[in-house]
């Protein structure tokens, strides 16, 4: 399932993050950024509840780039660590070590662009457009929910490709061994369109792996919404 699954051992998922949410590869980084959901609630609990899908989806696709902003700031401080350590004045093997650990840090990081977009107060917002968690009709009411998410980042992700380049070892036949992304880019996806495919296949995609869903829940959203406190 992993959108890296095609680029060779080095990205074989091997760990996760402190927090479970992202599968990661030795030396990759945990970056997280989550969208609120209960933002998105029309008249939230209300007869005519609904969901402003076509905001979501444009929020969602700037968030993929404030993500892509965030893998610049990281290398940007790596550097920093990078150059401090060798001014140390400490022994060399020790520094060598030092070292050694952050320039791999830093290469999977400029390699890979690995992003970690999520959501938050989905069952909020199941809850507020009418449904019951859990029941069948919430289920495909949340697959349909994150097939819009996932779309509007990849699509992004591609977008920012066309800009500012592809993560650099990008290819489509490394994509072709993920089945998240032969589902993402397959014909089953009916938000998937000809033009977003098109410049998928000339100019690849930003970021190697886009999504997670970190354990936020709705402690995260304490406080006053849309639907009230």
């Amino acid at each position: 399932e992993s959108p890296a699954r095609g680029y060779g051992k080095i990205w074989e998922e091997i760990s996760t993050n402190p927090c479970g949410e992202i599968p990661l590869p030795a030396y990759d980084s945990c970056r997280l950024l989550l969208i609120n959901l209960m933002g998105y609630v029309f008249n939230a609990f209300g007869d005519n509840a609904m969901l402003e899908d076509m905001l979501l989806y444009d929020h969602v696709k700037k968030a993929q780039r404030l993500m892509d902003d965030v893998v610049d700031l990281e290398i940007e401080k790596i550097d920093t660590i990078i150059e401090s350590i060798k001014k140390k004045q400490s022994s060399l093997e020790f520094q060598a070590v030092e070292l050694n650990l952050w320039n791999k840090i830093r290469e999977m990081a400029v390699n890979g662009r690995r992003t970690g977009l999520g959501v938050t107060a989905e069952s909020d917002l199941i809850a507020a457009l009418g449904y019951q968690y859990g029941t069948p009709m919430a289920t495909l009411f949340a697959e349909k929910l994150h097939q819009l998410i996932a779309t509007a980042s990849y699509e992004s992700s591609i977008e920012l490709a066309e800009e500012r380049g592809a993560f650099p070892i990008w290819s489509m036949e490394s994509d072709g061994h993920s089945n998240f992304l032969l589902r993402m880019f397959g014909d089953k996806n009916e938000l998937m369109t000809d033009e977003i495919f098109d410049k998928y296949e000339e100019f690849g995609r930003r970021n190697i792996a886009n999504l997670t869903i970190a354990p936020a829940g709705s402690t995260s959203i304490v406080g006053k919404s849309k639907a009230g406190p």
